[in-house]
């Protein structure tokens, strides 16, 4: 099933039969370097990955979805929501993309269109990321989609961690919504 669409990607649910897909970029050191704990996820944790994705998809009505490409439908990245459950009641975008995928604005496409879908469709007021602070790249994307910078928190391990965060109110209205979600599932 689609979440929604923009004007170069579908952002659907993960399926079963995304396996495949979905290991190659999980596995993958480049795409997975700063997500979570920077290590890449073996098959079985990809598969809990898309279990975990369908539950909420069942009690939530969201998730993490798969990002693909339009004019051939493949696998480019993933985007949508996770739970951290260090952090109760904290929905948190994520997202990331295959590194030959770097560089062409799919992340900010994806996580603006995220953001739309969470406050519009989901009925979120407030969205959460969490960035390395060393990821440039990342701050930038959630700075141009308007998520603001909160302050850098230091994790039980030494490292650090920079929290942005954006409220229903600064999202973008009705007005923009088309523009940046061409069509969400019913």
């Amino acid at each position: 099933m689609n979440a929604f669409e923009t004007e170069r990607l579908v952002v659907r649910h993960l399926r079963p039969d995304d396996l495949d897909d979905f290991a190659a970029l999980t596995g993958d050191p480049e795409t997975m370097r700063s997500m979570d704990d920077g290590l890449p996820l073996s098959r079985e944790q990809t598969r809990n990955w898309i279990a975990v994705s369908e539950a909420n998809y069942r009690t939530r009505g969201y998730g993490c979805f798969a990002v693909t490409s339009k004019p051939d439908g493949r696998m480019i990245g993933f985007c949508g929501f996770a739970f951290p459950p260090d952090r109760p009641g904290i929905v948190e975008v994520i997202y990331a993309f295959a590194p030959s995928c770097w560089g062409r604005g799919y992340a900010t496409e994806a996580v603006r269109a995220s953001l739309a879908f969470g406050f519009e469709q989901c009925g979120l007021t407030r969205i959460e990321a969490t960035v390395y602070p060393s990821n440039h790249a990342s701050k930038r994307v959630l700075e141009k989609v308007g998520m603001v910078y909160g302050g850098r928190g230091q994790d039980d391990d030494g490292s650090f961690t920079d929290y942005f965060a954006i409220e229903r109110e600064a999202s973008p209205r009705a007005e923009t919504l088309a523009s940046t979600v061409i069509a969400a599932a019913s």
